[in-house]
Formats: structure tokens, sequence, C-alpha cells
């Protein structure tokens, strides 16, 4: 399948977060730190992307995660708004390539890659 006949490289979605306390350094094991974690922030970023592609993706088709390189640079306390964008900046067969970055309501918190293949979810769920 052409997955290039489905998506666009330079579509974007933007997607808005309210940072809450289970989405703390704390929850993580770093006691005190009660700012979004590292892990969070990637999981904002992960979302964001889906929706890049999700609406336009094949029936029975799904992405999954499988590489990101980002540095997390500002930290974000809890209930402030954190806005991600994600664009797709290439598409190599099933692997899907995104610029993402993060802002609070001051500053740029993080930015980097992210990578996601397509699968059929059906051959992926019966493959163990």
């Amino acid at each position: 399948m052409n997955f290039n006949t489905f998506f666009k490289v330079g579509e974007t979605a933007v997607d808005d977060y309210i940072v809450k306390p289970e989405n703390t350094a704390d929850v993580i094991g770093n006691t005190g730190i009660y700012v979004l974690s590292t892990p969070s922030m990637i999981g904002f970023m992960e979302n964001t992307s889906a929706n890049v592609v999700m609406d336009k993706m094949p029936e029975n088709y799904r992405v999954v995660g499988t590489k990101i390189n980002v540095e997390h640079i500002n930290s974000t306390p809890v209930n402030m708004k954190v806005t991600v964008k994600s664009t797709l900046i290439s598409i190599e067969g099933k692997k899907l390539r995104y610029n993402v970055e993060a802002f609070n309501e001051n500053c740029k918190i993080g930015f980097g890659t992210y990578e996601q293949h397509i699968i059929n979810l059906g051959k992926f769920l019966n493959k163990n």
C-alpha cells in the first residue's frame, strides 16, 4: 500500500494539554519535583503526532511509535497549558517521521524528531 496517497509531508497537528499532578516528575520517582516530566511531554508529542494522520488512516491500520529524539529544555508547573505542534516531515514506506515542538505559556519547553510505523492492526495483534 502506498501511504503517500493518504498523507502529505507538511501536514501538521497542534494540540493543547494541561499539566496535571499525574504528569509530574514526582509521580515517576523524582520526589518533590512538581513539574511536567519528560515522559509525559513525550506522551503529548506522540499523541499529537498520531493526530496528524489518524483521520486519514486506512481502515484497520494504526501507527505505533518506534523512535524519539527530543530535548526537554524548560520546566512547566502543574495547571499550566502546554501546546504541542507536530509536522510530518517524511513518509518512507510505512515509516512516518515528524518534527515535534512543545511550548508552555511562556516559552519553548521541548523539541526534536519522532518516528512512527504504520501497522495492520489485525496482523499486529495476532503476532504474539
